[in-house]
């Protein structure tokens, strides 16, 4: 899975789970606690269940990094 570039909206970066496969999404949506995602206004639109880029961003690390690295050492 390849990281996703996250969506700078004033000063804060974020990503949209639209972005990801939806059993990515779903892996994410279900890692989250309560009311993580949010709604963010930008140029006059809406985006809907958007997520911290930094949150985002450890659970990558957590969930595909950690793992693959893990999956290249078994023998």
């Amino acid at each position: 899975m390849t990281k996703l570039v996250p969506i700078s909206i004033e000063g804060r970066k974020w990503i949209q789970l639209s972005q990801l496969s939806s059993k990515q999404a779903q892996q994410l949506k279900s890692w989250l606690p309560v009311n993580s995602l949010k709604k963010i206004l930008f140029q006059g639109m809406e985006l809907n269940e958007c997520v911290d880029f930094s949150t985002y961003e450890y659970w990558f690390r957590s969930s595909y990094v950690s793992n693959r690295s893990q999956n290249a050492l078994d023998f």
